[in-house]
């Protein structure tokens, strides 16, 4: 684990070094040419589909696949479909990914060679890059990371999309919070990572991702994210979570009135009637009728 490689080597991985931990829900336009190219690329390492209560076939079409082992789990959550992924593999090192993520040869090595150059790196991500070509957007603030990215670069958090783990720093670490049901665990679980004197590695190595391939046309997945953002403020900056609160519920009541957009504005409806009468935060907005999610 210690030897020397350049940040762009690829790695040869056996089937004790590797696993991969595909998280599914209704995914399967996407699945299969997802499958295919772990088939003809990593057909060595152990291979998990966690299928989160797909109604559309998905956990079928997984079964078919030789040398897959397959996890169905409650729809609770990329979160929980990823703790649940965990408990059963036994590679070195994990990679968790998302339906729509495409890899190509040497992705997932490339992404090994980098977390054994760097002995305090736990996780490491790539640029993900959308059907145009673009490297996906992940805000303001995080944009800077792009910048001049030619080896391995230490950030506050990747994409949970695609994320290659050291599995012997799980312990330590611990697994994505179940809390967050849809958006933020990833970023809470880099934050966490870095707390605990870990590095998270983004790489120069772009991967495709489609991006919400699966994800219903549904207010309460926006609302839902602005609970994950409170969340996150709430475990990692208690100092500013009330004025955050205080700036969500505020942002809330002018889009009500303002906002032209009927999705986004039943979103903002939704957000006041929770967040308005209840002192604790709510629950998950998508734990109701949880079938019609996307982890």
């Amino acid at each position: 684990m210690g030897r020397k490689l350049p940040a762009h080597s690829f790695v040869k991985l056996g089937p004790v070094e590797l696993s991969i931990l595909v998280i599914s829900h209704n995914s399967s336009r996407v699945l299969p040419e997802c499958l295919e190219r772990l088939h003809k690329y990593y057909p060595h390492a152990q291979q998990v589909v966690v299928d989160a209560a797909s109604s559309d076939g998905s956990l079928e079409l997984a079964r078919q696949w030789p040398n897959l082992k397959t996890l169905s789990v409650a729809n609770r959550g990329y979160a929980y479909a990823v703790n649940r992924g965990l408990e059963v593999v036994s590679g070195h090192y994990v990679a968790i990914m998302n339906s729509d993520v495409y890899l190509e040869a040497g992705d997932l090595e490339a992404l090994v060679a980098a977390l054994t150059t760097h002995p305090k790196a736990v996780m490491a991500g790539p640029v993900l890059i959308t059907p145009q070509g673009r490297p996906q957007s992940f805000g303001l603030f995080y944009a800077p990371y792009y910048f001049n990215l030619h080896k391995p670069r230490p950030v506050t958090w990747i994409s949970g999309a695609l994320i290659v783990l050291r599995r012997d720093h799980l312990p330590q670490l611990g697994g994505m919070d179940e809390r967050f049901f849809f958006y933020n665990e990833d970023m809470e679980w880099g934050i966490r990572a870095r707390r605990k004197g870990f590095e998270v590695l983004l790489i120069p190595r772009k991967v495709l991702h489609l991006g919400g391939a699966s994800t219903p046309n549904d207010p309460r997945f926006i609302a839902e994210g602005y609970r994950g953002g409170l969340l996150l403020s709430q475990a990692h900056y208690s100092w500013i979570h009330g004025l955050h609160r205080k700036a969500v519920l505020l942002e809330a009541q002018l889009r009500v009135t303002l906002d032209p957009n009927p999705k986004r504005k039943a979103a903002y409806k939704l957000l006041l009637s929770r967040l308005g009468r209840q002192k604790d935060l709510p629950s998950s907005f998508l734990l109701e009728e949880s079938s019609k999610i996307h982890p």
